[in-house]
């Protein structure tokens, strides 16, 4: 039978070894959630950078859409113009 001294060792090596091995799982888990956040950090970055893109994009289409307007006004002026010589050359 295991004496008292001898009862005490044995539950101080457990103690231990349960200490050393919770702590190795908080640092796979902080491991893992920092790897987790670089991940999230990355894809936000990218998407960031997509957006900025497509806000070009509108942006530039917006200025062809006024640019066109703008051109088909003055298109319908010119042709007005031309019905009137038109008219009084006639």
């Amino acid at each position: 039978m295991l004496e008292q001294k001898d009862l005490e060792v044995l539950q101080n090596m457990m103690e231990s070894v349960v200490s050393t091995r919770i702590a190795e799982s908080e640092n796979l888990l902080l491991e893992e959630m920092d790897r987790l956040q670089t991940n999230l950090t990355n894809r936000i970055d990218r998407i960031n950078s997509r957006i900025d893109s497509m806000q070009h994009e509108v942006n530039a289409c917006k200025l062809e859409r006024e640019s066109i307007g703008l051109l088909i006004k003055k298109i319908d002026q010119l042709e007005s113009r031309i019905e009137e010589l038109e008219k009084r050359t006639a």
